[in-house]
């Protein structure tokens, strides 16, 4: 099937892998009460019509409730996540507001962090919006203090919590969202996967790690199943996110040699770009400069950290 923007369909993607629910922008509204939710870890959302939820794994409960907030959202509801231990309260961290006339939110509780002595509380809200966004933040234990990280803006249903290299430990799992809209549209862009974890307070990207080779390879497969190979190189969204899986699974250099056989070049008038990676509008004269699709890539790439 062509990648187009009318007939890009990846419903068949599971669920678990994301990128179905990034390209459609779906938000489930309604869940139990607690349980294993789609993250596959205790987890609670909001009931339909329910103000309040929560799970609870050993002595760590996380509760989320909608709440009126007006010095931080004047316009409605917000979730707001409360973590209790041995029954005290010891965080409350706001969410975001969907501007919409339901609130959207999930917490999940997960080992992310093993260097201390309480799971993790995952904490997602949704902004609103077709394509964007979900802002994460994880309530963990430092040093005797538990604190909110905020972890990051991410398009998708929220879904992100998985154990990706089946150590046990959990890791957020989405797709690199620089990708969408870079080359094509929305919905005939590819990304590659990104993986990120904490530790101590700190946040760590680490996608490139060997341990999540399989997951990677798993990724690419799943991306390449879904186009036609009459169409595969013809559509740069697809190309861009594509060549960026493969240099997570370590077939970059298979990728490019690819590329550069099988794009038409002389079809492609290049378009122009900030060589400094700065928004074209803000870019000085000396640094802008037209190129084709493959070099346009290959500075993406490098200015993004795709390195192969």
């Amino acid at each position: 099937m062509p990648v187009t923007a009318s007939n890009c369909d990846f419903s068949r993607i599971p669920a678990a892998t994301l990128w179905f629910a990034i390209l459609t922008g779906t938000v489930p509204v309604e869940a139990q009460d607690a349980g294993e939710g789609m993250t596959g870890f205790p987890s609670t959302e909001f009931a339909d019509g329910a103000k309040s939820a929560a799970v609870t794994v050993g002595n760590v409960t996380a509760g989320v409730s909608q709440v009126m907030r007006p010095d931080i959202d004047p316009s409605g509801e917000i979730p707001i996540l409360n973590v209790i231990v041995d029954g005290n309260t010891v965080l409350t961290v706001p969410g975001v507001g969907s501007g919409f006339d339901f609130v959207t939110a999930q917490a999940s509780i997960a080992e992310i962090d093993p260097e201390n002595a309480y799971p993790e509380v995952y904490f997602s809200s949704y902004t609103g919006g077709a394509h964007c966004c979900n802002v994460v933040v994880i309530a963990e234990e430092v040093d005797g203090t538990w604190r909110g990280i905020p972890i990051g803006e991410f398009d998708g249903d929220g879904n992100y919590l998985e154990d990706a290299d089946g150590d046990g430990l959990a890791e957020i799992v989405t797709v690199d969202n620089r990708f969408l809209y870079a080359f094509d549209c929305y919905a005939c862009s590819a990304a590659p996967l990104t993986i990120t974890t904490l530790r101590k307070g700190e946040v760590f990207d680490i996608s490139a790690d060997p341990r999540y080779l399989p997951a990677h390879r798993d990724w690419l497969a799943q991306i390449e199943s879904f186009v036609d190979p009459n169409e595969k190189w013809k559509s740069p969204g697809y190309l861009a996110g594509w060549v960026a899986a493969k240099i997570r699974a370590n077939e970059g250099a298979d990728a490019w040699q690819q590329l550069s056989s099988n794009w038409d070049t002389d079809a492609d008038q290049g378009e122009e770009v900030c060589l400094t990676g700065e928004r074209l509008d803000d870019c000085s004269s000396k640094s802008r400069a037209v190129l084709k699709f493959p070099e346009r890539l290959k500075l993406f790439l490098e200015q993004t950290g795709y390195m192969f």
